[in-house]
Order: structure tokens, then C-alpha cells, then sequence
């Protein structure tokens, strides 16, 4: 008689290595992949190659202005990112390699310390596990980071996960071994991102008003604070002795500050695969959290949204896989037991390791969101900019006078993330007048009304609308550039029949000049 065998049973331990070591490797793998892919920093990174060679030009000393885009851009930035690049650079790295894969490298160490970081908030390893791997194949969550600008961003939210689990562990069980870390952190979020910083303070707030109103845990709190500011005082001391308090509040203006219930549903809802697996998971982790009065969490997740629209998904981007952990864990059994008794029963993470098909289907669902992760790989590989885009700029640098004035018409909307915008300054070494980045230092309230009307000039159809936009916003330039392959060539044969001269030409782009 034949004895049927049984599935072996798995462990807590077993199971959480197993889902960690998925994560972990296979999102390593699709953080560098776009990398090997690109060839080239992906996206944007202009501005931080030129600061990078500033800071080496004077000597590692922080200048009082950057040359990115000759507009005299006071060099206010945190500067951490940039002190690593120059001491690569020093070593023989080009910028280009180290604005590609540093990145890269950085945006991988998230994986493990969002591990870390899960397991402290929640003392769940599975659950830490579970969302690990669930951050680790969001494609949309690491696009921001391994950009050429992942060398600060990256930067700042590695110091700012890092920064939360000792912040946490303090106000938990308060000790000033724990606290000193939590300052030398915090100082470093400080150094590395300005929305890394501000969401350091969102939530340290956050975890002091649930975790730490104790007077020993304010204590702890108010020193965190004070020793981060001392730390970093030599950098924004610098810099409000050079240019003044306003060149913050500058900076500050260029988020979005308005609060909206509608982009936060809009996000809480959106989805980034075919297949929204992480989006319902998610769903059933935000009654699973109010279901257990873990309220703390959606405020951390969420206020973001009423203090700083323009970086508040950052947030999310770490609490929609904890809340899809949650959901798959604890939901998805409870609500597959209700379909066969009718009855709600919450049960440990155990029981789902017992359960030989709820792994197997994780493991399929993992699968799938893994060749998402591949497939996205090669979307992000087309936002870097093309060899088309850098042959012009590198014409321009070549052939065009010093006192050249650009005006470059590619037809994006938004050119704040407009890579041929950001890279023209750096690639071709002239003032490109619709160029945005590093304008947030200088423009104070007029930041976003320059944004707006910067992109209705990218919408024109017409020589009258271009002259038009460009009078009212006191541009003077010498030439224009059109990139041929999203703007009508009707528009760029406009301006010739009306005086200019074409001077370049590649198949994608034509230079005009007056």
C-alpha cells in the first residue's frame, strides 16, 4: 500500500528567510538592471555633476554659488551627496558612472534596512519580511531613486529609514546609546535631502507623540533635535551667513504645501501593475490596521499629504507595503475561512505557513510582480536622455558662443522632470533660459507661477505663442531648439521662414539661431 507523502511543515524562521532572501535578491537585481540598461544616468543628474565638480574645483570648500546654468544659483543644497561624488571623482570615476550606479547601490541598501525599519515598528518578521518583498517589487516606488538625482535622494532615504528605527527604538525603550544614534542619523538625513529632512521631522513628530510623551521620552526628543541641529549647523550656518534665512524658506516654497484629500485617495488607489495584487492587499491592510486600532501608522503614512504634497508619496511608498503584509497575512486567511464557515476569525501568521497554497500562491504572486519589475526596467531605460539629445548639447558646447542664450522647446509639460532640460547646462556649458532646476533657491513665491507658465510655453503651436510666452517672462535668447520627434517640424520651419538660421541638425533636434 502506497503512503502518501506529506508537505513538509515550514517555520516561522525558514518562511521569513525564504520571503526576505526573494526580496533581497531579485530586488537587487531589477534596482540594477535599468542601470545596465541605460548606459547613462537615468533621467535627470545635470545639476548634481556640476555641483559635484564646483565642490572639487574649490578645493572640497563649499562655494557660495554653483556654475550649473551661469545664473549664479547660490550653493545651498545639502552637500553630502555631492562630497561622495568628488572624492569618487577623485579616484578616476567619470560622473557619468557615478551618477548611474551609485544610485543604484544606494536604492538597494533600502531593501534591508526596510526590513529593519518594518520589524522594529512592527516586531513582526514575517510581516517585515512580507513587506520587504512587496517594496522590493513596486516599480513605481524606486523609479524617483535610481535617477542621476538618486545620489542624493537615495542617500537621504537610506539615512532616513535608518534614522526612524532608532528614533523608534528610543522612544520604545529610551537609552542614550540609542539616542546618539538617532542624532548622528537625523544630522545625516539633514546633510543628504531637503525632502528626506522634512519628512524625518513629519515623523519624528509622529512616533513622539504615540510612542514617547512620556518625560523621559520628551527628553530624548528635545535632545534629538537639539544635537541635529548642532551637528549640522556648520553646513546651513554656512549658508545663512552667505545668502540669508530666506534661501530656506526659498526652497521651501517649491513644494507643495496645499493639502488635498483627493491626491490622497488618488494614491491610496493607484496601481503600477497589470495585476494590482499590492493594491488590494493593501486595501485589506488598512482594515486589518483600523481593525486593531494601529492608528499610528495611517497618520505616519498620511499626514505627508497635509504638510508637503510634492514629497508625501515618499511616505507611502514604505506604508503601502506594510499595510499590504498586513493584508496578506492576516485578511486574505480570515477572509478565505469566512467563505467556508461564514464566520471571521483571525489567526496568527502561523497558520498561513501551514497553509501549503496561500504560499504557493505568494510565491506565484511574487513571481509575477518580479517580471512586472523586469518589464518596468526597460520603460525607465527610455527616460534617460537619448544620444541624439547629447551629440546636440555637445555641438552647442563645441560651436556656440560662451554668452549663448537657450530656449529649448522639447514639448514635456513638466519640465521639472524634463532630462533635456536638467542635462543641458551641465552637457553643453550655456544658459538655457527654460531650464527650472536650482530656481527654487532664488524665485521664492514666484517658483511655481515660472513652473506654470514654462510649461504652457512647451504646449505652443505657434511662433506668436513662443515670442509671446517668452516676452512675458523676459526671456532673451539667442538661439532655440526643438526636438523634432515630439514637436510638430511645422513649428521649427515656422521660425526659419521668419529669419532664423538652422545651424544643427541630427534627425531628433534642429538649433535655430537668431
Amino acid at each position: 500500500m502506497k503512503t502518501q507523502l506529506e508537505p513538509r511543515a515550514v517555520g516561522e524562521q525558514e518562511w521569513t528567510a525564504t520571503i526576505l532572501g526573494i526580496a533581497i535578491l531579485f530586488g537587487v537585481f531589477v534596482r540594477i538592471l535599468p542601470a545596465i540598461l541605460a548606459g547613462f544616468p537615468i533621467n535627470d543628474g545635470g545639476m548634481f555633476a556640476v555641483m559635484i565638480s564646483d565642490l572639487k574645483g574649490n578645493g572640497f570648500i563649499l562655494p557660495e554659488y554653483t556654475t550649473y546654468n551661469h545664473f549664479n544659483i547660490p550653493y545651498a543644497y545639502p552637500p553630502l551627496g555631492f562630497y561622495i561624488g568628488a572624492f569618487l571623482e577623485l579616484t578616476g570615476i567619470s560622473f557619468v558612472n557615478i551618477l548611474m550606479w551609485i544610485p543604484a547601490l544606494l536604492t538597494s541598501l533600502t531593501l534591508p534596512l526596510f526590513y529593519f525599519f518594518v520589524k522594529e515598528v512592527t516586531d513582526d518578521r514575517p510581516c517585515a519580511a512580507l513587506a520587504t518583498a512587496f517594496f522590493a517589487f513596486a516599480p513605481g516606488n524606486y523609479v524617483w531613486l535610481l535617477m542621476g538625482g538618486g545620489l542624493t535622494r537615495a542617500l537621504g532615504i537610506i539615512f532616513f529609514l535608518a534614522s526612524l528605527i532608532f528614533v523608534h527604538c528610543t522612544f520604545v525603550t529610551p537609552n542614550w546609546r540609542t539616542t546618539a544614534f538617532a542624532i548622528i542619523l537625523c544630522s545625516l538625513v539633514v546633510l543628504s535631502h531637503p525632502q528626506a529632512a522634512l519628512l524625518t521631522v513629519i515623523s519624528c513628530v509622529v512616533f513622539w507623540i504615540f510612542f514617547g510623551r512620556s518625560q523621559i521620552g520628551t527628553i530624548h526628543a528635545f535632545v534629538i533635535a537639539l544635537g541635529t541641529l548642532l551637528l549640522t549647523a556648520p553646513w546651513w550656518g554656512t549658508v545663512v551667513y552667505k545668502h540669508g534665512i530666506n534661501i530656506f524658506l526659498s526652497a521651501g516654497q517649491s513644494g507643495d504645501l496645499s493639502a488635498s484629500l483627493s491626491a490622497l485617495w488618488e494614491n491610496l488607489f493607484s496601481i503600477q501593475t497589470i495585476i494590482p495584487f499590492a493594491t488590494i492587499f493593501r486595501l485589506f491592510g488598512v482594515f486589518f490596521v483600523v481593525y486593531n486600532r494601529k492608528y499610528w501608522l495611517l497618520i505616519w503614512g498620511f499626514l505627508p499629504y497635509f504638510v508637503d504634497q510634492r514629497s508625501a508619496s515618499i511616505v507611502t511608498s514604505f506604508l503601502y507595503p506594510i499595510l499590504a503584509a498586513y493584508g496578506f497575512l492576516n485578511i486574505l486567511p480570515a477572509l478565505l475561512g469566512w467563505v467556508r464557515t461564514r464566520k471571521w476569525v483571525f489567526e496568527k501568521n502561523n497558520i498561513l505557513m501551514a497553509n501549503h497554497t496561500l504560499s504557493m500562491s505568494l510565491l506565484l504572486i511574487l513571481f509575477y510582480l518580479i517580471i512586472e519589475c523586469f518589464v518596468h526596467a526597460y520603460v525607465i531605460r527610455n527616460v534617460t536622455l537619448s544620444y541624439d539629445a547629447r551629440g546636440m548639447m555637445v555641438w552647442i558646447k563645441e560651436n556656440a558662443a560662451e554668452d549663448s542664450e537657450f530656449l529649448i522647446v522639447t514639448g514635456r509639460v513638466d519640465v521639472m522632470t524634463d532630462g533635456v532640460q536638467e542635462w543641458f547646462p551641465a552637457l553643453a556649458d550655456r544658459h538655457s533660459v527654460t531650464t527650472l532646476q536650482g530656481l527654487e533657491w532664488i524665485l521664492e513665491q514666484g517658483f511655481y507661477s515660472r513652473w506654470d507658465e514654462l510649461s504652457v510655453l512647451q504646449t505652443c503651436k505657434d511662433i506668436n505663442c513662443i515670442e509671446s510666452m517668452g516676452g512675458a517672462m523676459n526671456f532673451e535668447f539667442t538661439h532655440i531648439i526643438f526636438d523634432r520627434y515630439v514637436v510638430a517640424p511645422d513649428l521649427s520651419n515656422s521660425f526659419i521662414e521668419n529669419g532664423y538660421k538652422l545651424v544643427f541638425e541630427n534627425g531628433q533636434y534642429v538649433v535655430l539661431e537668431k
